[in-house]
C-alpha cells in the first residue's frame, strides 16, 4: 500500500492505482527500462487488452459492440482507439505500397534502354495521343473564370494519368483516411434507419461502426499478407469471410434474427457501397484538382 496523495490530483491514495483519476502511484520514477516494458508490454502480454480485443474482433462478429452495449467495457481497447489504431497500419501500407510501386515504374523507365526505341507506328499512335484531349464539361465559355481554370487544371491532371498513374494513385491516399473517417456517421445513420424502433441508439450504431471498419481493415491486412504468399485464393477466401461476418454481427450485436440480418447486411451493403462510391468519386476529383 502507498501512503500519501496522488500527485497527479491530489487525492488521498489506498492502493497502487488512485481512486479518484486512475493513475498509477510511482509513474514519475520509471526508469528507461520500466517505460519501455510499459509500451511494448501489451505486444507480448497475450492476456492483455489489445490482444483480446483483437481475438474477439477477429473470430466472435459483434461480440464487442455486445459488450459495448452491456456496459462490459474496461477489458477490451475503447472502439475508436481501436479503429485509429489499426486504420493507421492500414493507411500508412498502402501508401508506403503506391510509393513503392511509383519508384519501381521510374526505375523501369530510366533503367530500361529499349524503351526510347519505338517504332514509327508507335511514334505516330503517341503523336496522336498527344492530340488527345479531355472535356469533362465542368464549364463553358460562359462560366466564371475561375471554374474555367478549374477545369483546365483537372483536364489537364487528366492526362498527366496516362504518363504517371501510380501519382494518381499515391495522391489520393492522403484523402482516403479522411473520407473513410467521414463515412462512419453515415455507415451509423443507415444502422439507425435499419434499426429504426428497436431501442438501439445511435451511439450503439456508431460503435458497430467502429468495429465493423476496424475488422474490415484488419482483413485487408491478413489478406494482404496471406496472398503475397499463398495467392489469389485467400483473397476470395477473405472475401467470402467478410460477407457472412456482417450479418453474423448483427445476430450478436442486436440480437437479430438470422433473416432479419441477412436482409438488413443486403440493404446496408447496397446503400453504404453506392455513399462509398459517391466518396470515391469525390476523393478522386479532389486529387484531380490538387495533384
Amino acid at each position: 500500500m502507498q501512503p500519501g496523495n496522488c500527485k497527479n490530483c491530489g487525492a488521498a491514495l489506498s492502493d497502487q492505482y488512485c481512486a479518484h483519476c486512475g493513475q498509477q502511484v510511482g509513474r514519475e520514477n520509471l526508469n528507461l527500462r520500466q517505460a519501455l516494458g510499459e509500451i511494448f508490454g501489451d505486444l507480448f502480454d497475450w492476456d492483455s487488452r489489445l490482444w483480446r480485443t483483437l481475438f474477439s474482433l477477429t473470430f466472435r462478429p459483434g461480440f464487442l459492440t455486445a459488450e459495448f452495449i452491456a456496459g462490459r467495457r474496461a477489458r477490451y481497447v475503447p472502439p475508436f482507439r481501436l479503429y485509429l489504431i489499426i486504420s493507421f497500419i492500414v493507411f500508412l501500407t498502402l501508401s508506403i505500397g503506391a510509393r513503392l510501386d511509383k519508384l519501381e515504374v521510374m526505375g523501369d523507365h530510366t533503367g530500361d534502354a529499349s524503351a526510347v526505341v519505338v517504332i514509327d507506328a508507335e511514334q505516330e499512335e503517341g503523336e496522336a495521343d498527344e492530340d488527345a484531349t479531355v472535356n469533362i464539361g465542368l464549364a463553358d465559355e460562359n462560366s466564371p473564370a475561375w471554374l474555367q481554370n478549374l477545369e483546365k487544371r483537372i483536364e489537364s491532371n487528366a492526362l498527366n494519368l496516362r504518363e504517371d498513374s501510380n501519382e494518381f494513385l499515391a495522391e489520393m491516399l492522403e484523402y482516403l483516411p479522411q473520407m473513410m473517417f467521414l463515412m462512419l456517421p453515415l455507415f451509423a445513420l443507415l444502422m439507425r434507419v435499419l434499426y429504426l424502433g428497436c431501442g438501439f441508439h445511435y451511439l450503439h450504431h456508431l460503435v458497430f461502426g467502429l468495429h465493423f471498419h476496424s475488422f474490415i481493415y484488419l482483413l485487408h491486412l491478413f489478406n494482404t499478407a496471406i496472398t503475397y504468399t499463398t495467392g489469389a485464393l485467400a483473397g476470395s477466401l477473405f472475401l467470402l469471410f467478410a460477407v457472412i461476418y456482417l450479418p453474423v454481427s448483427l445476430c450478436q450485436a442486436f440480437d437479430s434474427s438470422i433473416k432479419g440480418a441477412i436482409t438488413k447486411s443486403i440493404m446496408l451493403a447496397l446503400s453504404y457501397g453506392l455513399l462509398l462510391a459517391l466518396g470515391f468519386a469525390g476523393v478522386s476529383l479532389l486529387t484531380l484538382v490538387f495533384m
